[in-house]
């Protein structure tokens, strides 16, 4: 059955959609290479769950392409309009994999991983500007479904690249501990402690034991006085 011929709004969400495809190609690959590298278990764990995460956008952008009339199976290499397709996008996976073993082949592991994030937060930042033009396009030209597709995945994105960030933190202190010895790294800040009377729990504020003076008793002598005098 011959493809249908497609106007210019949807050839060009087709082409843009195509993009994204061949970039979770890549990424696919580059995950799955990045997963068989890592020892630490916590993030080996975390990217196995974006490898999943990973082929299911993918999954959903190639059949956004086909509700759109465009090109799907092999076919579907063609629909970036450009060398990157899926099997350009994962020859070239191939290549940073080889070179990703080849240097851990001569890098502690710790370092390797470091490495690792900051090539996948790399790349998923360009993911996110890739989904949010995409998002931007699909509102532009109406198509809310590709819109609201754009905007989910690019959700799964920021989700992954906020993990990322705060992971590279702990693989650069991972690198510290593994390659500067401890009088060369900045010792942690010693917080001060309170005295005791600080701390104590406040006590509700004594009442004055002073008492007011008392007046002199009056006489009987000087209440007749008084009397008297009034009248």
């Amino acid at each position: 059955m011959p493809e249908q011929t497609l106007n210019e709004r949807d050839t060009t969400l087709v082409r843009w959609l195509g993009e994204a495809h061949a970039k979770e190609a890549e990424l696919e690959a580059d995950l799955t290479a990045h997963i068989a590298l890592t020892q630490k278990q916590a993030y080996k764990k975390r990217l196995q769950q974006h490898l999943k995460e990973t082929r299911d956008h993918k999954r959903r952008v190639a059949s956004r392409i086909k509700k759109l009339g465009g090109p799907t199976g092999q076919n579907l290499i063609a629909a970036t309009g450009s060398a990157m397709g899926e099997v350009a996008g994962k020859t070239v996976a191939a290549v940073k994999g080889q070179v990703d073993l080849a240097r851990a082949l001569v890098t502690e592991q710790a370092e390797t991983h470091l490495r690792n994030a900051q090539e996948e937060l790399r790349e998923e930042h360009v993911e996110i500007a890739l989904y949010s033009r995409l998002e931007a396009l699909a509102e532009e030209v109406g198509d809310r479904d590709t819109a609201q597709l754009a905007r989910s995945i690019r959700r799964d994105e920021e989700r992954m690249a906020k993990y990322l960030a705060a992971e590279l933190t702990r693989l650069v202190k991972d690198v510290v501990r593994d390659e500067v010895p401890r009088d060369q790294r900045a010792q942690p800040r010693r917080t001060r402690r309170r005295s005791t009377s600080r701390c104590s729990s406040p006590t509700t504020p004594r009442r004055s034991t002073r008492t007011r003076p008392r007046s002199p008793p009056t006489s009987s002598a000087t209440r007749a006085t008084r009397g008297s005098t009034s009248s």
